[in-house]
Parts: C-alpha cells; sequence; structure tokens
C-alpha cells in the first residue's frame, strides 16, 4: 500500500503518463521517488528528468527540494544498466517499482521486443535482487485483447497470443503480462486505454496520438465506421486513479482498467463533426463503413499523389478506430467508487490539443493548409 514511508522506482518517467506520474506521486507524499532514465548524447538523466518537469511547467518538482531523483539506467540492459551503486541503493531500500517504460511504435517491431518483453524480463531479475520484495505496478494498456470487435472487452479477454494482433506493440505488451504473471512476484497490472495529454502544454505530447486529425484535412471521406466507439481518456484520470488504487488496502483484483467504459467512450461521428466545426470545413468529413468502402470509392477520394501517401500513414491507425470496442471499468468504479468514473468527454478538451496539434504538423508539412478555430470557441 502506497504510503509517506514508500520508496518508489519508476520506470518511463519521462514519458506522458510516467513523467505526470512521478508529480502526483511527489505531491501526495511518498519516500524517495528513484527515476529511471536513459541519458541520451549531450543530456544526462538529470537533464531529461527536468525537462521532463518542464513540460508540465510544473515549478515545485524543478525546485530541487523535492524527494525525487533521476537514476541513470536503461531497461533492456541487466540490472537496467545501473552503475553498481546505484543498483545496490535502489536494490536495498525500493518498496514498490512502478514500471511505465515502453516502446509504443506501431512499426518497430524489434524495439517493442526489446524493451516491453526483455525489458519485463530485466524487471522481474532486479525485482528479485531486491531486500524488500516490492510490487510490481506494471503499465500495460487496454488494447492486449487484440483484434476483438464490437464489444465490451473486460480484463480477463486478453488470452489471444496468435496472430491476432494489429502489431507487435500490443502483442509485446500482452506477451509482458505473461511474463511478469508467470514470476508469481507481487505484481498490479493497470491497463489504460487511449491516453491523451489534456492540460499539458506539450506539443509533442498532443502529437503523439492526434497527429493524423489535421491530415483529415486532405480527404473529403475516409474508411470509417461513423458508429464506432472508441475509447479516450486524459491523463489526469490515468494518475489519479493510478494513485488511489495504489493508496486502496485491499484490492480485490490484480488487474485493472483505467478506461472511460460504454458509458464516456465517443463515437467516431462524433469527432468528424468537432473537426468539421474545429477546422471551419466548407464539405463535412464523410465517414464511409469500411465493408462498404470499395476500389472505386478509394479512387474517388485518395486520388493525387499526395492524399496516397497521407493515406498510406492513416492505415496503421484506421483498425483501432473501427474496432468499435471499449473496455469494461467496473472493476475500477467498484474499488474507488462510481464518482472516480465522472471524466470529462474528449470534446471538452480535444480543441486545447488541436491548438497544439494543428500549427505542428502545418510547420512539418509547409503545403499543408488547414483553417482552424479557437479552442476557447464552443464546439460541443
Amino acid at each position: 500500500m502506497l504510503n509517506e514511508d514508500t520508496n518508489i522506482l519508476i520506470t518511463g518517467a519521462t514519458g506522458l503518463i510516467g513523467g505526470e506520474l512521478v508529480r502526483r506521486l511527489v505531491g501526495s507524499g511518498v519516500g524517495r521517488v528513484s527515476c529511471l532514465i536513459r541519458p541520451q548524447t549531450g543530456r544526462s538523466a538529470d537533464d531529461r528528468l527536468q525537462d521532463r518537469f518542464r513540460l508540465s511547467s510544473d515549478q515545485t518538482c524543478l525546485g530541487g527540494e523535492v524527494p525525487v531523483e533521476a537514476v541513470a539506467g536503461d531497461v533492456t540492459a541487466p540490472q537496467f544498466g545501473m552503475n553498481s551503486a546505484d543498483f545496490a541503493r535502489v536494490t536495498d531500500s525500493v518498496d514498490m517499482i512502478i514500471h511505465c517504460a515502453s516502446e509504443l511504435s506501431f512499426i518497430r517491431d524489434i524495439s517493442c521486443r526489446q524493451t516491453n518483453i526483455a525489458g519485463m524480463e530485466n524487471l522481474i531479475s532486479l525485482t528479485r535482487s531486491c531486500k524488500r520484495s516490492p510490487l510490481i505496478v506494471h503499465i500495460s494498456t487496454a488494447t492486449v485483447c487484440g483484434t476483438v470487435v464490437n464489444r465490451c472487452v473486460t480484463e480477463t479477454d486478453d488470452t489471444d497470443t496468435g496472430d491476432g494482433h494489429f502489431n507487435e506493440y500490443t502483442r509485446s505488451k500482452l506477451v509482458a503480462e505473461q511474463v511478469l504473471r508467470a514470476s508469481g512476484l507481487p505484481a498490479l497490472v493497470v491497463r489504460p486505454s487511449i491516453v491523451l495529454s489534456a492540460e499539458l502544454p506539450s506539443e509533442n505530447f498532443a502529437k503523439a496520438i492526434l497527429w493524423f486529425l489535421p491530415l483529415l484535412n486532405e480527404f473529403e471521406a475516409v474508411p470509417v465506421n461513423p458508429e464506432s466507439r472508441v475509447d479516450v481518456v486524459p491523463v489526469s484520470f490515468v494518475v489519479e486513479s493510478m494513485v488511489r488504487l495504489l493508496q486502496t488496502p485491499k484490492r480485490e483484483y490484480g488487474c485493472y482498467h483505467i478506461s472511460a467504459g460504454e458509458g464516456g467512450a465517443m463515437r467516431c461521428g462524433q469527432v468528424a463533426g468537432y473537426l468539421d466545426k474545429y477546422y471551419a470545413r466548407s464539405t463535412p468529413l464523410t465517414l464511409i463503413r469500411p465493408d462498404q468502402w470499395t476500389r472505386e470509392i478509394h479512387r474517388r477520394y485518395v486520388r493525387t499523389p499526395r492524399q496516397r501517401k497521407f493515406f498510406a500513414t492513416l492505415k496503421y491507425y484506421l483498425p483501432f478506430l473501427n474496432m468499435d470496442v471499449v473496455y469494461d471499468n467496473s472493476r475500477l468504479g467498484s474499488a474507488l467508487g462510481r464518482e472516480a468514473l465522472e471524466i470529462p468527454h474528449v470534446t471538452e478538451y480535444i480543441g486545447q490539443l488541436l491548438d497544439l496539434v494543428t500549427p505542428a504538423i502545418q510547420e512539418e508539412d509547409g503545403s499543408l493548409s488547414v483553417n482552424r478555430v479557437s479552442a476557447a470557441t464552443s464546439l460541443a
């Protein structure tokens, strides 16, 4: 159970969830928070941690007077790549290891296996060296369920280990969970759905998920089912839910979805309508069910080399948009109370993220021309 004496090792602290989690843990009052961070050329682990706090405009953690430290290391290396002094200190004192580090790419298969699977194996080895038998808290993903469609998925719907995955990312995250369960070590697995960087003034975090939305302005129609549901949550909801779960004395389960669930998921048609207003489109974006997207329709709406280029990049995301899957959050509601599931709908904050994403995409592709209105304008 998380309390003021809990010493924590956290991986992935420079990422979206990891960075916000560090800030929330420090604010909640814990022991020492050690952040395992891979140094980069010209940037130390501490430099990268401070840069992450700046992305959140966090002056408290930047002050240097809070119990948080950067530890140089790498989850893909034995002993997490720590030097002997850091390894000895961490394994002597840590009570909890929160594993946020992950390769998120849909195309870098080898990196997914190295970071997500081999990284878990290294985590288990490190944990066995710890003196205090720390709890492992593994940040997985609700998409480990694979290529299921048209349903509400529960935490037990994760048995597909064959070819039933759209990419190596989701498969490797499932395998990592299986490796962890097979270890027999004390563990809690949390599975966020799609996480957006609401309230963070970071262009990079906003682009990580929403980069493709401005590109839709290049098309009159795309093969997306307007009735398909997409389960999206803000990072603040994910982090708050995790901390409250860790503060709960007796958890009934070892795995929880952190998701919008059936009551909070958005439909693709809603988002298309929002984009029409946000970008002041003269012609509304038409969503056509994939099973009705014929070769003739494709040639009609994907005509130019530029459109073909953009369509090729979208193909990695179209399966997720068309799954029509939400992730059951009943376990989370039972553990934290149903009021904990009252989260803002995506249309309440996506405009702020588009204000960050759109200029960035325009700058990267100077020929991309889109109109936009202020996110302060009511578009609901």
